[in-house]
C-alpha cells in the first residue's frame, strides 16, 4: 500500500491509499479511509489533482491537522454514503500496512 497528499494547486485535498488499484481517500468526517473510485479515475487517467507520495508518518500529520475535512452541508450526500459503508478501511490499519512501504 502507498500513500499520497492529493493536491489541488498547493491546497492539500486528500490523504490516499493506493492499494491493488484500489484509491482510498481519509475522509475526516468519519476517521475512515472509503474507496474512492473518483479519485483512483484520476490518478490513472485525468490528473486534475497532483499526486506526492508520503510515509506513514507524515500521512499521520496530516490527518491530525485535518486533511480530508468536509463541509458537513456542501457534501451532505457524499458523507452520508461513505459513514454508510461497510468496507471502509480503519486509518490506523491503513498506515499501519504502508508502513513497510516507508522504507
Amino acid at each position: 500500500m502507498k500513500l499520497y497528499l492529493v493536491k489541488e494547486d498547493e491546497r492539500e485535498v486528500w490523504v490516499a491509499a493506493l492499494a491493488h488499484e484500489h484509491m482510498y481517500s481519509y475522509v475526516a468526517n468519519t476517521g475512515m479511509f472509503h474507496d474512492n473510485n473518483a479519485l483512483r479515475n484520476d490518478f490513472y487517467m485525468e490528473r486534475d489533482f497532483r499526486y506526492e507520495p508520503i510515509g506513514a508518518a507524515e500521512a499521520r500529520r496530516l490527518i491530525g491537522d485535518g486533511v480530508g475535512s468536509l463541509d458537513e452541508e456542501e457534501d451532505a450526500d457524499a458523507l452520508a454514503e461513505w459513514r454508510s459503508d461497510t468496507n471502509a478501511l480503519a486509518a490506523a490499519d491503513v498506515l499501519s500496512m504502508a508502513a513497510g512501504f516507508d522504507e
